[in-house]
Order: structure tokens, then sequence, then C-alpha cells
């Protein structure tokens, strides 16, 4: 069970980190609709993951909607961190793109591992002409 919490523990981690700093110099140049959904969006594909172990199996739509919810959680709180850090601040507009990053990820999790489970079951197969009954 740790092992599947790893990365997300490591990437709450590197997001607290990256929070503390007051100039993120040429980082901080990229605009914050790309880095939070895509920052926010790796994070719900780590949440998904943990969430569907300890085998790989399609992801339920509430488990994506789980994970939608525990990664943008956690984007409130980095906000609220964000607000103690000189020359940072906490916007609630960065919430929004952090859960629309989460949410986009989450569904491509999902329909990844569904593509991939139908793919397993052979259910994706074209019938070859071959062998269709005459």
């Amino acid at each position: 069970m740790v092992g599947r919490w790893a990365p997300v523990v490591a990437w709450m981690a590197a997001v607290f980190f990256v929070s503390s700093i007051s100039n993120l110099g040429k980082a901080g140049r990229v605009p914050d609709w790309i880095s939070h959904p895509v920052e926010y969006g790796a994070g719900a594909v780590l949440v998904c993951r943990a969430l569907a172990a300890p085998r790989p199996r399609p992801l339920t739509a509430s488990t994506a909607m789980i994970a939608t919810l525990l990664t943008t959680a956690y984007g409130i709180t980095d906000e609220y961190h964000q607000s103690f850090v000189p020359g940072r601040t906490a916007d609630p507009a960065d919430v929004v793109k952090d859960l629309v990053g989460a949410a986009a990820a989450s569904l491509v999790y999902r329909r990844w591992t569904n593509a991939a489970a139908m793919s397993d079951r052979g259910s994706t197969r074209t019938p070859d002409p071959s062998e269709s009954p005459r």
C-alpha cells in the first residue's frame, strides 16, 4: 500500500517545495493557465494510479471523481500555504485551474484504462472477413 502512494507523496512534496519559493525565476514566466493544469493533472494521474492499485484495472467514474477531488483539495491547501510565502499570493482562480487539470487528467486516465481493459478482453478486435459465416 505504501508503494502505490509514494509517488503521490513525492508529488505533494515537490508542489510544496516549489510553492515555498518566493521568486521562481524563469520558471515563473510559465503562464498559470499552463502550469496549474499540467501540475495538478500529473498529480491526479498519480492519485488515480494509487486508487486503482494493487493491480491495473479500469477506473470507475466515482474513483476518477475521488482522484479529482483529492487532487483539487491539495490545490486548496497549496494556495493557503502560498498566502504565507513572501512574494506569493493565494488566488482562487488557481484552484479552478487545478480542478480543470485534475479533472481532465482523471478522465483521460479513466478512458485509457478502460480502453486497455477492452483491448485485453479482445472486445475491440476487428473481425477478419474470412471468419464470417457464409
